[in-house]
């Protein structure tokens, strides 16, 4: 597995500095993409400040995604803002799994992500995800593992494996 930590950059996240960390391969793929594609070689050095950066914790990026699923990324936002709030801005295995359905639900969830999101939280508050060894993993059998959460599919794994591992070469 490659070393995904490259260079940094300096981002601002509600009025606080944080520096996020583009991984190693990222200048050689965006001068890959620019010689293989035409359009990309004009929006590259046109949006070239982007960089790839992790979206946090796994629980929290895995979550967020079951919250995503099959609505528009305002309606998404607003109901991970409630869902924060429901859970006291603790977003753990163990505050999702104390937290009465009921509330989650009130929260803008429905039933199934409900139940979708306590599954995950309790393949990780059971130790049933094999976490310290994610980075270690190849692909497939990461992708095989995250799909055994009822609500996450090989598209959803696909999407951790990009925005929280950083890994490269994935194509969902």
């Amino acid at each position: 597995m490659p070393n995904t930590k490259g260079t940094s950059k300096p981002v601002t996240v509600k009025k606080r500095k944080v520096t996020m960390s583009s991984p190693t391969y990222w200048q050689e793929a965006c001068s890959e993409l620019m010689k293989q594609d035409r359009i990309l070689r004009k929006l590259i050095p046109k949006y070239g400040e982007g960089i790839l950066g992790s979206r946090g914790d796994a629980f929290t990026t895995l979550a967020r995604s079951i919250v995503g699923q099959q609505i528009s990324v305002a309606a998404a936002q607003s109901v991970w803002n409630r869902t924060l709030e429901t859970l006291g801005h603790e977003v753990t295995p163990a505050q999702v799994l104390k937290t009465k359905q009921d509330a989650l639900r009130a929260s803008g969830l429905s039933m199934r992500k409900v139940e979708y999101i306590r599954d995950l939280a309790d393949h990780f508050h059971h130790g049933r995800l094999q976490t310290d060894q994610w980075a270690k993993m190849d692909d497939e059998a990461l992708i095989k593992e995250l799909s055994s959460i009822r609500g996450i599919g090989r598209w959803t794994a696909e999407m951790f494996l990009i925005f929280n591992l950083m890994r490269p070469n994935v194509l969902p």
